[in-house]
């Protein structure tokens, strides 16, 4: 026997961008810095006033910027009016402009203007005015809930007279006279004026200022304030995004949003996750369309990673879902499943600012396979064979005792490290952001791992009061190994792990990995420790690039054009390493040897005009824009075996030499526009229109228009709508429109040739091999059309504590593309043999349910909370299917049927339905006929069809994976220096087929099995019964191993604590916050798998929802971090 002498693999070292990265990179932000002005606030203004005031343009600047003037009016002439025109100007421009040849002087302290009386117009110098006041005044600024204001305004009116509160909002301040005004300001509070009338002490109460709390929101191509929204539009709080420990930006999502269902397709390190926006998309891709930075990225399902991996979640500014037509439409054929904005940070808040984030956290596992022991298992396989009329392979079962426990083997205690740090700022010539993230998860499988190092460089600069440029640059590099993956196939090391063998040791007694006996009842399985330490293969290496440039001009003060160029590259590589060995009767003879190189690139160019107008009463914003795009992609791989290790190169001499080149190309040309107007803020309309033409559409329908309009009725601007009340603002909308789903392949309306077709000529059956078609040309291949409806409400009450938004949506998508099978006449043939289709647009299906979402925020003394919570309900239902009405679908060989049928849900479960265990002869007598060997400790099926025998015509859809609605909600709460905050989500009404469970009950092999008593006459259990021939086939689906997969899930708790500014302040530091934190605490779900969350399997999308077959265990993950500021 050969001795087995292996040492873990070795890795390379991970990072190395290419020199053309790194200077391109430094090139561009080098001409940035240089360009820049010195820090410090500064806000350009427009304005545009013909004989106005001087008191109205200073009210139009305080309106409009931060800037906050102070003055005596004996020293300042405020009736006297001019004309004064500025587009993008500086603060000291409009100064000068204002008061040139006037006595009035000033001075510009940050965001503070003085202005003074002198003998001409000038600016002041720095030092202090000092004059000898009479009265004390001393006071506390609050809100409304009593939570002091520290930093608060507080200004001495018709004086420069002023100060700030302090931390706990204390002030103190020497006035004129008893009877002076103080004017309290506070950056999102409605100023107050408060008259001293002799008072010493002072207790002020500022009021929230709905107008300065209006969110910005991210829409196609631009953003709109959330009062001026019509669509179904909503943004994700990156701060509560960033708080878990996140691979990606999609598994951040879970939970978040109402109308979007976020669901685990691996929990693995970098693991894929679906993402469905208001319900299941069609029987083809659903995943919605990601724009990051204005980069349109399409993505499919993929079971072992995430399309958004190259992205730093720590990176991003802000994130917008699209969830309806109306809003998504200016995305056009592109849009069917919903769309996410995503954009990066860029700098702002005028002065340079350093942050660093890091976390240092530890996974283990939150759940597990509950498998029979040795002893178990061994008195099992006797009575299996025993019960099969065979001899018993083992003599001694109890004399196993425990055995080994593959799983704890295979699995370990893992690490994962999140490392941040940004550098950014701004000032009136321009911003920059530069960010260098690093993160890296051990798996908690040994040999599974995500790495990624990734760099952010934005930057926006103006060159003139016109002209304006800017670029956004990404690049990353990741290493993933998904050791567990994917779920469909046997051979991953979960099923390895959990079918081998539990009376074989770990080693041998020479301490070398122990082999397979040669003896019954073992089958050649390789010992799995050895499978992830010596097997596993190298991490594929891949690169991203994602880069935009732009150029804005304006043309007029209201018109602006803006031209942008992007492109994104990724490089994947690829190399596998078979190893020769001898573990018993688990034996490899030869060394496998592949290489593969995948690439993709896409270049994007858009141009729009931008024309905004508005006045008192009209508000009136439009855009038209133009884009082309190219997309190229290809794939290079090469494999061979040799009889010997040690080859690194594929050579000619290879045994089963295979080398494939494939490539693939499409493109798309659009022209798109919007229009939004507003009367008086009270009547809201919106309208799109977006034309597209694909290269993946037929010659009959290369272009596809995409309508959309939307109103919305802001109530409480009416004057019957009380202004003191319960409800502060109360909005309806309602929107129409039409998208579609281009995500279709790209060559599906032409035909294919399948070589090596296997033609059988002759009465005996033999085969001919020789060339045959797939399809024919279908011309009329198109786009999937969606068309949407909904009505919504939202609602803000209780001085805006209380936010609630209420939506109905009617989601219908018509021309899904169905393959419809052709009759064999026709020369059409699939590949393997089987039957031939064309590729049509006839399926229908529709997704509709209502939406809800409502957060509340308070503060009780120094107790200051938030909660928010959404839900979304799912009725999806299949209204066309083509001629056969049916599509089937199998996974993991025939043990489970997926089945999708007009009137029914997409991608439901397919067998028979079971009705208990046999408990005796009688039963199994009285019963319809099953099999020749059903006996009592069998499943009992129904004849459905009363005709007297269990078969085909019996079964029917035995469950779904849509549910009837999901769920999340977030707690926050704040006392004083300290944070808390718990996250979670779920789901509910959903099905899931437990295929592990049809696994491990599996009589007909020798490997492991669940944890499970089978039934026998003297202890009738629920489980069937151990017998090696299985005759009634129990393993068959069936509605025996389908199980309600409801669960609610705690994904994160954390505490967190902040140093006071006092302190941070001697640690030299702005702002240092510590925090601990776990995820994954607590599942709560009666379903008996390891995990209910089990998302797509593979790539089969849709219609392998719901399907568990050996996922990859959760994780839970303990983590402690700092953030700090500097």
């Amino acid at each position: 026997m050969k001795k087995n002498h292996f040492s873990k693999r070795g890795y390379t070292p991970f990072v190395k961008f290419d020199l053309k990265m790194k200077l391109t990179t430094l090139f561009v932000f080098a001409s940035i810095f240089s360009m820049l002005a010195k820090s410090g606030y500064s806000q350009s203004i427009t304005l545009d006033v013909k004989n106005e005031t001087v008191a109205k343009i200073i009210d139009k600047i305080e309106a409009t910027t931060e800037y906050r003037f102070v003055y005596n009016t004996r020293f300042v002439d405020l009736k006297r009016k001019t004309t004064l025109k500025a587009e993008r100007t500086s603060i000291e421009d409009v100064l000068h402009s204002l008061f040139n040849n006037t006595n009035t002087t000033y001075k510009v302290n940050d965001r503070q203007v003085i202005l003074k009386e002198g003998k001409k117009a000038s600016i002041i110098s720095e030092a202090p005015i000092i004059e000898i006041q009479k009265f004390e005044v001393k006071g506390t600024v609050t809100d409304a809930n009593g939570q002091p204001l520290p930093g608060a305004n507080i200004l001495e009116k018709g004086t420069s007279n002023g100060t700030q509160t302090d931390f706990d909002g204390n002030f103190s301040l020497s006035v004129e006279n008893e009877n002076a005004t103080l004017v309290v300001s506070y950056l999102g509070y409605t100023t107050s004026e408060v008259v001293v009338n002799g008072q010493s002490t002072l207790s002020v109460v500022l009021q929230e200022d709905a107008a300065s709390l209006d969110e910005v929101i991210l829409v196609g191509y631009g953003s709109q304030l959330k009062s001026e929204l019509t669509g179904a539009v909503s943004s994700v709080n990156t701060e509560e995004l960033t708080k878990a420990t996140s691979a990606t930006v999609d598994n951040a999502l879970v939970g978040k949003v109402a109308g979007v269902q976020v669901s685990t397709n691996s929990a693995g390190p970098g693991g894929g996750m679906s993402v469905r926006i208001r319900g299941v998309g069609g029987v083809n891709n659903s995943e919605p369309l990601y724009v990051v930075d204005g980069i349109p990225i399409s993505v499919g399902p993929n079971e072992n990673s995430s399309p958004l991996s190259s992205i730093n979640p720590k990176d991003i500014e802000s994130i917008s879902v699209l969830k309806d037509a109306a809003s998504a439409a200016i995305y056009g054929a592109r849009a069917a499943n919903g769309v996410v904005l995503i954009n990066t940070k860029r700098g702002k808040g005028g002065r340079s600012t350093i942050n660093i984030n890091a976390s240092q956290g530890f996974q283990s596992l939150a759940n597990s396979y509950d498998l029979m022991d040795a002893s178990t298992y061994a008195q099992f396989i006797n009575d299996a064979a025993v019960n099969a009329g065979n001899t018993a392979p083992f003599t001694n079962p109890s004399s196993f005792g425990k055995g080994t426990e593959w799983m704890e083997v295979v699995t370990q205690t893992a690490s994962v490290s999140d490392l941040n740090a940004s550098f950014s700022g701004s000032n009136d010539n321009g911003n920059y952001f530069l960010s260098l993230g690093y993160f890296d998860q051990e798996g908690i499988v040994i040999g599974s791992s995500f790495k990624r190092l990734s760099l952010v460089a934005n930057g926006d600069l103006r060159l003139s009061d016109k002209f304006r440029v800017g670029s956004s640059i990404s690049v990353s590099r990741s290493k993933q190994i998904a050791t567990g993956n994917p779920r469909a196939q046997n051979g991953n090391t979960i099923f390895d792990a959990a079918q081998h063998y539990p009376t074989l040791p770990v080693y041998d007694g020479n301490g070398d990995y122990a082999p397979t006996p040669n003896e019954a009842p073992y089958k050649a399985r390789v010992n799995p420790l050895f499978d992830v330490e010596q097997l596993t293969p190298q991490a594929p290496e891949v690169r991203n690039l994602r880069g935009t440039v732009y150029l804005e001009y304006d043309i007029l003060p209201s018109l602006t054009f803006k031209t942008s160029g992007s492109y994104t590259y990724g490089n994947t590589l690829r190399t596998e390493v078979g190893r020769i060995y001898e573990l018993g009767l688990a034996i490899s003879d030869m060394q496998t040897l592949l290489k593969e190189q995948r690439t993709g690139s896409t270049w994007l160019i858009e141009n729009t005009l931008n024309y905004k107008w508005n006045n008192e009463d009209h508000n009136f914003d439009a855009i038209v824009g133009q884009s082309a795009q190219e997309s190229e992609f290809e794939n290079l791989r090469a494999s061979g075996s040799y009889s010997l290790e040690g080859n690194e190169l594929i050579t000619t001499d290879a045994q089963f030499l295979d080398l494939a080149n494939r490539f693939d190309d499409n493109s798309l040309m659009s022209y798109f526009g919007r229009l939004n107007y507003g009367y008086k803020g009270k009547y809201l309309i919106t309208a799109n229109l977006r034309f597209d033409a694909s290269s993946r559409f037929g010659a009959n329908n290369k272009w596809g228009t995409f309508p959309s309009v939307s109103a919305g009725w802001n109530i409480h601007k009416e004057d019957f709508f009380p202004e003191e009340g319960v409800v502060n603002s109360l909005k309806l909308r309602g929107g129409w429109g039409q998208v579609g789903n281009d995500n279709i392949g790209n060559y599906e309306f032409s035909t294919n040739a399948l070589s090596n077709f296997p033609y059988s000529f002759s009465p005996n059956g033999t085969r001919f091999v020789g060339t045959a078609i797939d399809g024919v040309p279908n011309p009329d291949l198109k786009w999937e059309t969606v068309t949407q409806y909904g009505v919504g409400i939202d609602a803000e009450l209780f001085s805006n504590r209380l936010t609630l938004t209420a939506e109905y949506y009617n989601k219908k998508q018509t021309d899904m593309l169905v393959n419809v099978p052709q009759s064999a006449v026709t020369g059409l043939s699939g590949s393997n043999g089987a039957q031939g289709v064309l590729r049509q647009n006839i399926g229908e299906l529709t997704n509709s349910g209502l939406e809800f979402s409502a957060s509340y925020r308070n503060q009780i003394g120094d107790l200051t909370y938030s909660v928010g919570a959404n839900i979304t309900t799912i009725n999806n239902k299949v209204t066309e299917l083509g001629p056969n009405g049916e599509l089937f679908s199998f996974f993991f060989s025939n043990f489970t049927r997926v089945r999708t049928y007009e009137g029914g849900e997409l991608g439901e479960f397919y067998g028979w339905e079971e009705d208990g265990i046999f408990q005796n002869q009688g039963e199994v007598d009285a019963h319809a006929t099953q099999n020749a060997g059903t006996a009592p400790g069998d499943i009992r099926f129904k004849d459905l069809n009363n005709d007297g025998v269990i078969d085909d015509a019996d079964r029917t859809s035995i469950g779904s994976p849509v549910p009837d609605f999901t769920y999340g909600f977030n707690i926050n709460l704040e006392y004083k220096d300290f944070d808390f905050s718990v996250q979670a989500n779920g789901v509910q009404g959903n099905d899931v087929y437990n295929l592990t469970k049809s696994t491990m009950l599996d009589n007909t092999s020798p490997e492991n099995k669940g944890n499970f008593v089978p039934w026998t006459a003297s202890n009738p259990t629920n489980y069937p019964r151990a017998i090696q021939t299985d005759p009634n086939e129990n393993r068959r689906s069936s509605s025996y191993y389908v199980e309600d997969g409801s669960y609610m899930r705690i994904r994160l708790i954390q505490l967190g604590y902040t140093l006071p500014s006092n302190v941070s302040e001697k640690v030299g530091v702005s702002n240092l916050r510590l925090y601990t934190s776990v995820q994954n605490p607590f599942t709560f779900t009666s379903y008996s798998g390891v995990d209910p969350e089990v998302g797509v399997a593979g790539n089969n999308n849709n219609l392998s929802s719901g399907l568990d077959h050996f996922v990859y265990p959760i994780a839970r993950i303990f983590t402690f971090g700092v953030n700090i500021s500097l």
